[in-house]
């Protein structure tokens, strides 16, 4: 009896042991520095991304450079911020005046997705400068709830969040880079067939010239020469960068969220024909709490991104699927406007597919709950089971509906609808604009 009684007193020590250096070390992760560096937390995913985005205007908040949250902040007298005006005022010039040069010229559904490009941007740089004003009050929530779920009884994921998050970054910047480059190759050869048939001068078939014709916005302010192509070709790329980190942002939250909803999954399922008491009911439904609250938190800051993303994506492609059905008159016009299209497509798919996973994990903890016999069924049990199935968990535009897959069957029936009213908007609009 003796022994027995020796042997649980130990593993209650051994336990009591563990628990305190679990506690100690959270501790001195709360209070940042290398211990929190050293977890695979969201910030420390997400921060080198945020370093090179800032480089072209996005998110201006200060010290992005610091190991500890607490120090990251937006302040309206800072670095960031100056550097997002000026791509603003920037890229406000160069839409006021290809919008004018668009009116005189006549607008049509195919070159007025230039336009709409450029607003995009520009509306977008405004959003991400309103997330940024909410980065902090979501940002140490966040790092807290990593901190907890890093540690026992939480059991970390087979691949780390940073490594998901680098495999999904790097492959749609490899593709956007060549969407880039096929673009200005499709436009230098249309030019110069364009010159070669229309004109008897072929001593304009240069890249030069196509450019000077590309940036023609541009030139209506600056004199053509090396510095002004140069400067086109920056706040083009800047705008291209803009566009594409929108999506990339929507899939990085996605996946942080949605792998702290499968920690806390597997945590539930764990515990699957045990008798599970009350207050380890009441720890872990206090935990979902916090996890539903930070979605929404995410959400509310997050929800004119997302709307402006989808809204945008959808638009895009229908233009681009508009230019594959008009006859194209080269190669590699098909090349790049099927690249760019199923790019896109594939995009818009990653940022639903992402955004739906939040959701199908939060819900993986009923399967466990089903499972609970009806003697161990108690009031704990039965309120968790309420918040589960009470509130959707998940991203979404405005609240006009969320990041699932149902949405995004719902956006392919109005993919077909838009294309359909585009194609009638073009016939009208149609002229053998050949030599033009």
């Amino acid at each position: 009896m003796s022994k027995a009684a020796d042997s649980i007193l130990k593993h209650l020590k051994v336990r009591r042991q563990k628990q305190r250096a679990i506690l100690k070390m959270r501790c001195q992760c709360a209070k940042g520095g290398l211990e929190f560096e050293q977890l695979d937390t969201f910030y420390r995913a997400i921060r080198p991304y945020l370093c090179v985005a800032q480089l072209f205007g996005i998110m201006p908040v200060s010290n992005i450079l610091s190991r500890d949250p607490q120090d990251v902040k937006f302040k309206v007298r800072s670095i960031g911020l100056g550097v997002t005006g000026i791509f603003l005022i920037l890229g406000g010039l160069k839409t006021l005046m290809g919008a004018n040069l668009l009116f005189n010229a006549g607008l049509n559904a195919k070159n007025m997705v230039g336009l709409v490009f450029l607003i995009v941007g520009i509306v977008n740089w405004l959003n991400f400068v309103g997330f940024a004003r909410s980065w902090s009050q979501i940002m140490l929530p966040w790092s807290s709830l990593d901190i907890l779920m890093l540690f026992p009884p939480y059991k970390r994921c087979k691949r780390s969040l940073r490594s998901r998050v680098n495999i999904v970054v790097l492959t749609v910047f490899c593709f956007a880079i060549g969407d880039h480059i096929l673009y200005y190759a499709s436009g230098y050869i249309s030019y110069s067939m364009h010159i070669r048939q229309c004109q008897t001068n072929h001593s304009r078939i240069t890249f030069g010239h196509y450019l000077e014709k590309e940036f023609s916005d541009i030139m209506v302010l600056l004199p053509c020469n090396m510095f002004s192509i140069c400067y086109g070709f920056w706040l083009n790329g800047s705008f291209t960068v803009l566009w594409n980190f929108m999506d990339i942002f929507i899939v990085i939250t996605s996946i942080g969220l949605s792998q702290r909803f499968q920690q806390f999954a597997d945590r539930v399922l764990a515990l699957e024909g045990r008798h599970v008491p009350d207050a380890l009911w009441y720890d872990i439904r206090r935990d979902h709490i916090r996890l539903c609250e930070l979605t929404s938190l995410v959400d509310d800051s997050m929800s004119s991104i997302v709307f402006v993303s989808c809204a945008n994506n959808v638009y895009v492609i229908c233009n681009q699927a508009l230019a594959i059905f008009t006859k194209l008159r080269h190669p590699i016009n098909y090349v790049y406007f099927w690249y760019s299209l199923i790019f896109l497509l594939a995009r818009t798919g990653l940022v639903f597919m992402t955004g739906s996973r939040i959701h199908d994990a939060s819900l993986l903890p009923l399967r466990s709950l089903y499972m609970v016999p009806n003697g161990d069924w108690t009031q704990e049990v039965q309120r968790f089971a309420s918040q589960l199935t009470s509130e959707f968990v998940g991203l979404s535009g405005y609240r006009l509906y969320y990041l699932t897959r149902k949405s995004l069957f719902g956006i392919l029936a109005t993919l077909v609808t838009y294309e359909l009213m585009l194609l009638q908007l073009d016939a009208k609009s149609h002229k053998d604009l050949r030599c033009a």
